[in-house]
């Protein structure tokens, strides 16, 4: 399964990180971006090529075992994740209770449930419930009687009726629930973070950062309350803050390599091009067919007035997704400034297709056929601008447009 090559080399890969950081890391960052591009052959292949006994780091194990379970290969994931789970990591246990019931044996499915069932921090009764592994074996005799048994406590059971609320829309009833248990215990993490998820879907952004980093604090750890913490401060345009936790996130041996992208949109608001270019760079290095972040360097470039290489990166953006209105605007906004009018044109006219309501793009459209001698479809355009509200338009239809 995982063959042994030893690896002894160390790899600076980001200059916006402090701290160097060695080859397992990088390693780790690298096969994370494969699995959640679903190349599970990819991350198979580059495992294959480490010694993961010397790194002796469950996280790897996991991310093989991961990779088989999504090719289908129940006997091979269950070896890596009980290497894993030798390596006291207890959320394997969880994991090679799904391999068994793949495999059509609840017995050995039930036997690793229990054991995942009384270590701390699980998931919710009706979150493994609702796990699709577990559908081979729910009607099986041992699956019943497991849930007989009482696995959970008064507080983790709140915790589900507080998710059932939010899934029912009932969100007065579950910010009762989440509030009187902080109120009981003020060091309930998980309390914090699904107040914090409910906060998010209100829109309130000040009280769901507040919460997730008070959850943070409590479990020091935990990346995905950090995470959370930082995307509700840039939701809020506390990008200052948000900047000083996406940094202690990248900090760490397992980031999530999907962060850069959100790190990256928080360092353009605060004008941290240098940066922001190293993050994208890196970024990309990991997920080299990603459309937005073409766009978000794009938009790096045209700050530093660097506008061909903001038009090649507009340009490869389109070709990787040409749904979003918003590239074809930046690619238009780009070639204005190269007095390319032509193109920018053609660029607002797309945007317009899959958007007709973009009084903004319409007024520069106009803009553009005025540079190229078109009036009538300038003022053609420049009305449609104005008539919807846009009212900058008004000196350009005086001028052209008696």
């Amino acid at each position: 399964m995982i063959r042994q090559i030893v690896i002894s080399i160390i790899i600076v890969f980001s200059g916006f990180v402090a701290r160097s950081q060695t080859i397992e890391n990088n390693l780790y960052q690298k096969a994370f971006s494969n699995y959640s591009q679903k190349q599970y052959d990819k991350v198979l292949s580059l495992l294959n090529q480490t010694n993961l006994q010397l790194l002796n780091d469950a996280e790897f194990y996991l991310l093989a075992g991961d990779s088989y379970f999504k090719l289908n290969q129940y006997e091979d994931a269950l070896k890596d994740y009980y290497t894993a789970f030798k390596l006291k990591n207890k959320p394997a246990a969880l994991k090679i209770a799904e391999c068994y019931s793949h495999l059509n044996k609840p017995s050995k499915a039930v036997e690793y449930l229990k054991i995942y069932l009384k270590s701390p921090n699980k998931l919710l009764q009706s979150e493994i419930k609702l796990m699709p592994a577990f559908n081979q074996i729910e009607s099986s005799n041992v699956w019943i009687n497991l849930w007989k048994e009482n696995y959970y406590n008064s507080y983790e059971k709140k915790l589900d009726e507080a998710k059932y609320q939010i899934s029912k829309g009932d969100y007065a009833t579950a910010f009762d629930i989440l509030d009187k248990l902080i109120i009981k215990n003020k060091k309930r993490h998980k309390a914090y973070e699904i107040r914090g998820d409910l906060l998010l879907l209100t829109k309130d952004y000040k009280n769901a950062s507040s919460a997730f980093l008070k959850a943070s604090e409590i479990k020091k750890h935990n990346l995905t309350y950090k995470i959370k913490a930082a995307d509700a401060f840039y939701l809020l345009k506390k990008y200052k803050r948000a900047e000083s936790i996406y940094n202690e996130i990248i900090a760490d041996k397992y980031y999530d390599p999907k962060i850069l992208l959100n790190k990256t949109k928080n360092e353009i608001e605060i004008k941290k091009t240098a940066e922001a270019k190293q993050s994208i760079n890196l970024f990309l290095s990991y997920f080299p067919d990603n459309a937005e972040a073409y766009y978000l360097s794009g938009k790096i470039h045209s700050a530093d007035n660097e506008n061909i290489a903001a038009l090649e990166d507009f340009n490869r953006s389109i070709e990787k997704d040409d749904s979003k209105p918003e590239y074809f605007i930046s690619c238009g906004d780009s070639y204005l400034k190269t007095k390319t009018f032509t193109s920018a044109v053609n660029s607002y006219s797309m945007a317009l297709d899959l958007n007709p309501k973009l009084a903004e793009v319409w007024y520069k459209k106009g803009m553009a056929e005025i540079k190229l001698y078109k009036y009538a479809e300038a003022c053609e355009d420049l009305k449609k601008a104005k008539s919807m509200n846009y009212n900058k338009a008004d000196d350009l239809i005086f001028k052209y447009c008696r």
